[in-house]
């Protein structure tokens, strides 16, 4: 049976996890936004009072915007207060013997919970509400996603930053507790009039319509890893508003009170390619090894087949230390091309820890190209404690260069990726478990080789005596077709009802002026809803702004209150109050740096006295119970550090936090202890695999079933690829671009009609333009773009610019009179078929 993921709340008592008992989501989707409200039930069934710590990553454009506290029974509604504050009266009520809980941003994206003197034998809930914008895919579907795990930010040696729970170097054994599976789960769609379809494509899902004009989305089985669902609208690139009422009566002028406006804006414009220098940026950090590093080589080689010529290009792989492909940017070239395929190929997950920052120094440290605009394209799956360094680099250079970003799987940090993408004018990716990473990096590509629209501002047509306050302040660039959401609130000293108004984008496109506009109608009477999301995601983008400007304290804090949507200098808070008699005894609390299970605390040591490291990296929401079986300790899945320069090599899971472990061992349980327990099929599997990333993801796993596991699913898949090849008489999409010349041809060769799955005499047989000269060359590209076309048209956003290139190459060719490009593709179909 495989392994089951694990995380939840943190304890010390009897080296026993406090048991996560259910899990439920409720989740919106209307339009771009989404609401969500998630309910955690834990039970301490230890005789003594405990302290719990726990995080659980919030996407940056996300919020959470309530917190609720149910302890034996009693419900405790959270406060937004100034973070000195709400920690002072968090340490008061412990002191106290009251029950309290306080959660506030540890950073961009780490939202974290204390929940202290939960008494013995009794049961806690906590009561989650968030709100986001949600991002939106190459076909115009509404991405609405829910992480399962956090990993722990990478600090780079010689780093003080609080944030990392482990200091580089150091090899702590980490416990985590058990968990159970999202027991209850439901995503309601509205508007579904308007709803082309809803897919997923890391989950099987139920889709039923109701009567009040919505969709209900259910999971066929529990929710045991990333879930990602598509919500594609019928007009995805119309652009909208939504007016949300304010809250509390109109007229007051305050923040809330408004009327709230969300903009949408798809705007296009004339595509014009530009001189480019690329520059990718691949995580090699152990955590990256397995089925994430074989990812990233087919994804560049999909890259280095659609560059344009003329351009520059190079390849830097990043760990503990950075390797470069060539001592500075390239011609592309065919010779060139061929050096980057084989390094992309030989490319494995072998650079230690996650160290981003100096390999960013050295790319801006080095003068751009003269007459060419450099984008780096960052690809990683993990995160890092300086990740506020790494966004100041990036902007520091944004005259010169644009930065994409890309992250894979749970555990990318979105402050990170997002952070990167917004200081560089560029855009962030991310693919989750189940998704091809192929397409979103070629959809960036795609942006990079045109200009941007610039000096973005808005223009609001409002009833007089109305004041706009606007979110985001300062409006990124835009790509062509790419969306731009806006927010606004409209305050007002008296009341209005069905007012007209408009927005108006203005911006720049290689010194031409663009101008789209959106209108919106303001309806003062209209009913508040029950959850202000587009208020909470306008307070949101402001706080944003002001803290990215560093604005006034005050400021911040009092906007942050007054929308409940906590800050950087904000936290909730929760008090028990009603509680019939004080919490006694010893509380127990889990200390990270301890090397164990944690230490006694007593009722009166100071919560702000504790370091980040006290609390763990997991996420209580979305992972599997394991099977039965008596406690034993747990390893956090982590990413390692492997020593640069050097293969990886199977380490016990004991001695260090490995990416996927399901749980530690014995030290006396060696890795050849396992190998001999394992059937005679596997081990002649694993000497039949015995890659670099393959060998690093075995020891990963700690007992022989995680081996199993691991070996099986690889069996499994290459036969499952086998038998489709076998069927389809061909090679993978893969190997037909990696034949791709740089200019854009195939040549007819005898591996060329491997792929295509013809003889080569038949090929050449059919060639209508004769065996000499050119004519096999325009012959082969003809076929290749017939079969990209024919076999692998559900691919299409992978190869569209590698069909381009061909395309391009083939009109440039001179053919005889009575023989058109029509022609040869309409006899390359006949014979393909």
């Amino acid at each position: 049976m495989a392994a089951k993921a694990e995380g939840g709340l943190l304890v010390a008592k009897g080296k026993a996890p406090l048991p996560l008992k259910s899990v439920s989501v409720d989740a919106q989707v209307r339009g771009f936004v989404m609401g969500l409200r998630s309910t955690l039930t834990y039970s301490n069934d230890s005789p003594d009072p405990v302290e719990v710590l726990f995080r659980f990553p919030v996407e940056k454009s996300h919020a959470v915007v309530g917190l609720t506290a149910v302890i034996d029974g009693r419900k405790i509604a959270a406060q937004v207060r100034e973070k000195e504050e709400a920690r002072a009266q968090y340490d008061d009520a412990i002191a106290s013997g009251l029950s309290a809980a306080l959660a506030e941003e540890k950073s961009g994206d780490i939202f974290s919970i204390a929940l202290g003197n939960l008494p013995p034998g009794k049961d806690a809930q906590i009561q989650l509400q968030l709100v986001g914008e949600l991002g939106v895919d190459a076909e115009g579907g509404v991405r609405f996603s829910l992480p399962s795990t956090l990993k722990p930010r990478y600090t780079p040696t010689g780093s003080t930053d609080p944030l990392a729970p482990v200091p580089a170097g150091e090899e702590e054994q980490v416990k985590s507790g058990t968990v159970s599976a999202v027991s209850w789960f439901r995503l309601t769609v509205e508007g579904a009039d308007g709803v082309a379809e809803v897919t997923s494509p890391t989950h099987s899902i139920t889709v039923k319509p109701n009567d009040a004009n919505q969709l209900d989305v259910r999971l066929s089985k529990e929710l045991d890893s990333d879930l990602v669902i598509l919500v594609k609208h019928k007009s995805p690139y119309a652009p909208t508003s939504s007016v949300e009422p304010g809250v509390g009566g109109e007229g007051t002028g305050d923040f809330i009170s408004g009327s709230a406006v969300m903009l949408n804006f798809f705007p296009t414009f004339k595509k014009d390619e530009a001189a480019c220098e690329f520059i990718f940026l691949v995580d090699r950090s152990g955590s990256m090894s397995g089925s994430f590093i074989c990812s990233a080589r087919e994804t560049l080689v999909f890259f280095l087949k659609s560059l344009p010529e003329g351009c520059y290009f190079n390849i830097i792989g990043f760990g503990s230390s950075y390797e470069k492909l060539f001592p500075r940017s390239v011609v592309y070239n065919e010779k060139h091309s061929e050096q980057a395929m084989k390094h992309t190929q030989s490319m494995t997950a072998n650079l230690g820890g996650t160290e981003l920052l100096p390999p960013l120094e050295y790319i801006f440290g080095s003068p751009c190209l003269k007459g060419f605009t450099r984008q780096v394209f960052v690809l990683t799956d993990g995160s890092v404690s300086n990740t506020d360094a790494c966004i100041r680099q990036v902007r520091a250079n944004v005259n010169t260069t644009r930065c994409f970003t890309f992250g894979i799987g749970s555990g990318a940090s979105s402050a990170l990726v997002e952070g990167l993408a917004q200081a560089g004018n560029g855009t962030a990716e991310f693919v989750k478990d189940g998704e091809r990473m192929q397409p979103k990096v070629i959809r960036s590509l795609k942006r990079a080789l045109q200009p941007a629209m610039t000096d973005i501002s808005l223009e609001f047509k409002v009833p007089s005596k109305c004041v706009v306050l606007q979110s985001p302040q300062n409006l990124p660039p835009i790509f062509n077709g790419e969306k731009l959401v806006a927010y606004a609130v409209i305050q007002s000293k008296a009341p209005f009802k069905g007012s007209k108004c408009t927005a108006l984008l203005k911006g720049k496109m290689l010194g031409a002026k663009q101008k789209y506009s959106v209108p919106f109608v303001l309806n003062s009477s209209a009913p508040a809803p029950s959850l202000p999301v587009i208020h909470h995601l306008a307070a949101k983008a402001l706080i944003t702004d002001w803290e990215t400007a560093q604005k006034e304290k005050k400021s911040i804090v009092d906007l942050s209150v007054e929308s409940s949507v906590i800050s950087s200098h904000t936290a909730f808070i929760a008090v028990d109050e009603e509680s019939s008699e004080p919490v006694s005894g010893s509380m127990k609390t889990f200390d990270l740096r301890a090397k164990g299970w944690g230490s006694n605390r007593s009722s009166s040591c100071s919560y702000s006295s504790m370091s980040d490291e006290d609390c763990e990296d997991v996420l209580p929401t979305m992972s599997a119970a394991p099977p039965p079986r008596p406690p034993k300790p747990r390893v956090l899945p982590t990413m390692s550090a492997a020593p640069p320069h050097s293969a990886p090599k199977p380490r016990a899971a004991t001695n260090k936090k490995i990416r996927g472990a399901p749980r530690a061992v014995d030290a006396e349980e060696s890795d050849e202890e396992e190998h001999k327990a394992m059937p005679v099929q596997m081990k002649e599997t694993l000497n039949e695999l015995c890659e670099a990333e393959l060998e690093y993801e075995l020891a990963s796993w700690s007992e022989g079933e995680g081996q199993e596991r691991v070996l099986q699913q690889r069996m499994e898949k290459e036969a499952k690829q086998a038998s489709s090849d076998k069927m389809a008489g061909l090679a993978t999409l893969t190997s037909l671009i990696t034949a791709q010349q740089v200019k854009g041809s195939w040549e007819l060769t005898a591996s060329f009609a491997q792929l295509i799955g013809k003889p080569l005499a038949d090929l050449e047989a059919a060639c209508p333009i004769g065996r000499e000269g050119v004519g096999p060359t325009v012959w082969a590209t003809v076929l290749a773009v017939s079969l990209l076309r024919s076999r692998y048209s559900s691919q299409q956003d992978e190869w569209e610019l590698i069909a381009m290139k061909a395309e391009s190459w083939l009109k440039k060719q001179s053919l005889p009179s009575d023989i058109t490009l029509q022609k040869l593709f309409q006899d390359a179909q006949k014979l393909l078929q």
